[in-house]
């Protein structure tokens, strides 16, 4: 007999790694109503069993794109299974000849229902024998056309409700959630916006609307407030299963800080690296809550020109020289938006101009030091690049590099051509 491994599906950069082994295998796996949480079955009837039969002229599908062609899935197959045996696996679908170690999407529709959109990297098997009968289950979950969850966050400081706190919550694969149907379910892809925002009301309710939600797919929910208390950043998490976690959240905000989850960046223009920004180009880092840049670290700021002379015409920008411990910076600009979760950087006028010929001419910043508005400790703080070698370095000597969810640490790096 095939010897079966059932696969946790959750996509990590472990699971992503290599390349095809040169073996192939199968995904086998049920579609589940995630509204009422009963099995679908996409195939026809035969002899008195349900999954027996293709159907490719059925709008209910299962398919995935292997090797850039589109691939549909096919019933499980007849195997022992006959009519007198009373074997039943209804709705049970499989896809054939997946290269082992390959990510590939898999997608499902039926009418009346969303399309559901996942990706899966088949595992790579240790032996020829396991690669001959590499299986793994994929179940699907999929939910009703205009199914949604409305979610309110009671948001509390010590059990007394709080007004006008942001509650941030945002996209993220990897999470998990007790209160989801067990099973090995494929989480969807979020192929909209990834953060949902909503602000508590006098008392103390959020309100994130489940239309804005990718019904099955995993939130991290953060409560922040617009400052500090008594100097402490404070904050409160929740994690939930769109259209599936209770609708109501209680969020605590009496975490002291001191972990990532309180002050990081939530996305920048630099996230992409190949991006090119121009001859005036800044870096735009968006907060997860309301920053300032921490006091008296101006001096700290440098911004440095990394480019060649690609064309050979003699041309090269230049920016002027870095003054130390004058309480300024002669390469840098910092902004903070209105709000406090924008922070832009920029630089100043080259003490020569850039030549647009030079392709791939970097700018680096360093010294970006900032805290959450309102902050007097520095256990929040954070920098941008190096944590730079002026004075005031040494009084945030401890201070951590700003953390980015999409990147791990942000970016300090721009590319202007």
């Amino acid at each position: 007999m095939q010897k079966l491994k059932k696969a946790f599906v959750v996509l990590t950069l472990a699971a992503a790694t290599g390349c095809s082994s040169g073996g192939e295998g199968r995904v086998v796996g049920f579609v589940v109503d995630g509204q009422s949480g009963q099995r679908m079955n996409f195939f026809q009837e035969n002899d008195g069993k349900n999954n027996l039969d293709d159907d490719d002229a059925s709008k209910s599908q299962v398919y995935a794109v292997i090797g850039g062609e589109f691939r549909r899935a096919k019933p499980c197959g007849e195997g022992d299974l006959t009519k007198e045996n009373s074997i039943e696996a209804d709705g049970c679908y499989q896809i054939e000849g997946i290269p082992l170690g390959e990510e590939f999407p898999i997608f499902a529709q039926a009418p009346g229902y969303e399309r559901f959109m996942g990706r899966y990297t088949m595992q790579t098997w240790n032996n020829d024998f396991e690669q001959q009968g590499a299986q793994e289950v994929v179940n699907l979950r999929m939910f009703p056309t205009g199914f949604a969850v409305d979610y309110r966050f009671l948001v509390n400081l010590n059990g007394r409700a709080v007004p006008d706190v942001k509650v941030n919550c945002q996209y993220r694969l990897d999470q998990t959630n007790t209160l989801q149907t067990a099973g090995s379910f494929l989480p969807p892809e979020a192929t909209g916006s990834t953060t949902v925002s909503g602000t508590t009301d006098a008392n103390g309710v959020a309100v994130i609307p489940g239309a804005q939600l990718v019904n099955g797919a995993s939130y991290h929910c953060e409560a922040v407030l617009g400052g500090a208390v008594d100097g402490r950043v404070l904050s409160g998490q929740s994690d939930i299963v769109a259209g599936m976690s209770q609708p109501e959240q209680a969020m605590a905000i009496s975490a002291p800080g001191a972990t990532d989850q309180s002050f990081y960046a939530v996305f920048s223009n630099a996230d992409d690296p190949d991006a090119l920004l121009g001859n005036a180009g800044k870096l735009v880092v968006t907060f997860n809550r309301p920053v300032e840049v921490a006091p008296r670290t101006a001096d700290c700021q440098v911004a440095q020109l990394l480019t060649t002379d690609i064309d050979v015409d003699g041309n090269m920008g230049r920016f002027v020289t870095d003054q130390p411990n004058n309480n300024a910076s002669e390469t840098v600009t910092t902004e903070v938006s209105a709000d406090g979760l924008t922070l832009t950087v920029g630089f100043k006028t080259p003490e020569t101009p850039f030549d647009s010929d030079d392709r791939n001419t970097l700018v680096r910043f360093s010294g970006i030091i900032v805290r959450p508005r309102g902050a007097v400790d520095s256990i929040n703080v954070r920098y941008i690049g190096a944590l730079g070698a002026c004075t005031e370095a040494n009084v945030y000597g401890n201070a951590q590099q700003l953390r980015s969810v999409r990147s791990g640490a942000q970016s300090s790096t721009i590319r202007l051509f």
